[in-house]
């Protein structure tokens, strides 16, 4: 260990595994130091954001043996500060198996689950690794240059592309004067290649919002069917996102021809498409959203399907869906479902559940509240639809334990 005179204090460690966050874990002498970015196994120097804290966190600054799976970073907006690639320097490839490794420790430490109760899972990372993202949004600083936050900060990074971006996603829109100073801006680039731009100000009745460029929906497609999605509202930011977890419903689900499913944080409906298909004609699919807007987008999208939509908070609505049900998808945001919504949806004794899950340590939560009501994991796939970012999902198939 050293301590510069005009410097944070540098240590030196091997770096053991990851942990979620886009952190790694470091033990020196059997302390834990939390590192950003390093890859496990190489050994680094680490500079420690606070020498005196009771955890230690640093970020790694010479790579003494670095990883095979190490790569030089493309992303000039994290090279500014953004906190967008955290894991940029990462081969795409390894980056989904650390994932995976993340998911396991979250299902074991806070699921409490032991190994040999778990399926492996498996790992698909999507391509494109770079290039992929079609919706983002970023904040608009004072002489209404938009840009992407500094890692935990409000700070912006203007003038800087993310690698991340489809091409023209953001072109022009750090330049000084580009929107209406402060808020936010949403910006797609849809499936036809237009761009749609969309300042909003302020909340609630104080909420200002002013087209910049192109409509106020974008032209989304899923499966061969096409969605007039709000520009702020919810789809896959993966170009590649929305189709894989389609064909993912009906390869992991069975078809329950007449039967009665549910699809829950269901935005415009992508997922009760799915689930049609697997009910059928003489079936019935709720779709639950609390979005008003995406019920009106669902209903003219998906007009020749069994398919109804409710415009409610999932735990409120679960419990008036009725109390027997055969098929039910979730996606819940990143805090996960919670326990109440779990419960209520197993009492209704679904023969198979699809739970979809951005965040490892709340689904981990989740599962052990499904584990606690007579489900069991059938099966695990861990997709990396964020590549370059320590973001990962998770889908779970669960199905009664008797």
């Amino acid at each position: 260990m050293s301590t510069p005179a005009n410097g944070p204090t540098i240590i030196e460690a091997v770096v053991d595994r990851p942990a979620h966050g886009g952190e790694s874990i470091a033990l020196l002498d059997g302390r834990v130091i939390l590192v950003r970015g390093a890859i496990p196994g190489e050994r680094v120097r680490i500079a420690l954001d606070d020498a005196e804290a009771k955890l230690w966190r640093g970020e790694a600054v010479e790579i003494l043996d670095p990883s095979p799976h190490r790569i030089e970073p493309v992303c000039d907006a994290a090279e500014a500060g953004a906190g967008c690639c955290d894991l940029g320097f990462v081969d795409p490839a390894h980056a989904a198996v650390l994932k995976k490794d993340v998911l396991l420790d979250a299902l074991r430490r806070i699921g409490r689950f032991d190994a040999g109760s778990l399926p492996e899972p498996a790992v698909t990372a999507l391509g494109p690794a770079t290039g992929w993202r079609t919706r983002v949004r970023l904040g608009v600083d004072g002489e209404g240059r938009a840009g992407l936050r500094k890692r935990k900060s409000r700070e912006l990074v203007t003038g800087a592309g993310c690698a991340q971006n489809v091409a023209g996603l953001t072109t022009g829109l750090g330049e000084a004067g580009a929107v209406p100073a402060g808020g936010e801006l949403h910006v797609v680039r849809d499936a036809d290649g237009a761009r749609h731009v969309l300042h909003v100000i302020g909340k609630g009745r104080k909420r200002r919002v002013t087209q910049v460029e192109g409509e106020p929906t974008a032209v989304e497609r899923a499966a061969g069917r096409e969605f007039a999605v709000p520009v702020d509202g919810f789809w896959q930011a993966h170009s590649a996102a929305a189709d894989h977890y389609v064909s993912r419903i009906g390869e992991l689900l069975p078809a329950v021809p007449g039967g009665r499913a549910w699809d829950l944080y269901g935005g415009v409906g992508v997922f009760a498409a799915a689930l049609a298909e697997l009910v059928g004609d003489d079936g019935k699919v709720s779709s639950v959203e609390s979005f008003a807007m995406a019920a009106k987008v669902g209903r003219a999208a998906l007009s020749d399907l069994p398919v109804e939509f409710r415009t409610s908070r999932v735990e409120t609505a679960v419990g008036k869906l009725g109390h027997s049900v055969d098929l039910v998808v979730l996606d819940p945001p990143r805090t996960g479902a919670g326990a109440q919504t779990v419960r209520a949806i197993a009492a209704a004794h679904p023969k198979r559940v699809l739970h979809i899950g951005c965040d490892p340590a709340t689904f981990a939560r989740d599962a052990l509240t499904w584990s606690d009501n007579g489900y069991r994991i059938e099966s695990l796939e861990v997709v990396d639809a964020f590549p370059g970012t320590h973001h990962l999902e998770t889908l779970a198939v669960l199905a009664p334990a008797r």
